[in-house]
């Protein structure tokens, strides 16, 4: 039985095509250059090899280069989402038509969900947000923070259902016993790690409708 609905934040509960976390992306490579003194190739190319060992350029800075996690997530979010995002009323009639419980688990961290959350008017729906700082820094798709929610909650894996769009994400959920979907246009699932997929988030209505019939 469904118990509990974990979100992802960005280009998750708004589209990828906002430009929101490429914002982030740009001020990633912006804060190693300014901040940290790297040149442009090597803050480029640590970015990359960080992401891809650690699941966030973050970790590998924390773990390399003694970096000042704080500092760094207060630069990295300053995006101006207030400027881009702004009430969703069809997203605020989905969520309030849901009545399981729901959270945010992000790898950003939670003044930055808030923020997003409030520019899309569903800040209410959210009553717990699971950031970076709640899983001790470690990002997905490392499985010690899934594990940490699920204790969290005190909730098995099946009794969750996880909303991503990255499916490397969605592996660490699925091998728990989540029912997990991914979300984006043109986006496939990995056989055996993806349960469902949509183009946008408001395509979990039909999911769920679905599941309450089974």
């Amino acid at each position: 039985m469904l118990k509990y609905i974990l979100f992802d934040l960005d280009n998750t509960l708004y589209p990828k095509s906002m430009g929101i976390f490429d914002l982030v992306i740009e001020r990633i490579r912006n804060y190693m250059e300014v901040r940290m003194g790297f040149d442009k190739e090597l803050a480029r190319s640590l970015r990359q090899e960080y992401l891809r060992r650690y699941g966030s350029t973050m970790r590998g800075l924390m773990i390399h280069h003694h970096l000042n996690a704080d500092d760094f997530l207060e630069y990295v979010h300053d995006v101006g989402v207030e400027s881009r995002l702004s009430p969703d009323p069809d997203l605020e009639g989905l969520l309030k038509s849901i009545t399981v419980e729901k959270g945010i688990f992000t790898s950003g961290h939670k003044p930055h969900a808030q923020k997003v959350l409030r520019c899309l008017g569903v800040e209410r729906y959210f009553p717990q947000i699971f950031d970076i700082i709640f899983t001790r820094f470690i990002p997905k798709p490392n499985p010690e923070p899934y594990r940490r929610v699920l204790d969290h909650l005190r909730l098995r894996g099946p009794e969750c259902m996880m909303i991503e769009d990255l499916p490397s994400n969605l592996k660490p959920a699925k091998d728990l016993g989540m029912t997990t979907v991914l979300v984006g246009p043109g986006m496939e699932g990995l056989d055996g790690v993806v349960d469902h997929t949509i183009d946008n988030i408001l395509g979990l209505e039909n999911i769920l409708k679905n599941l309450r019939r089974a």
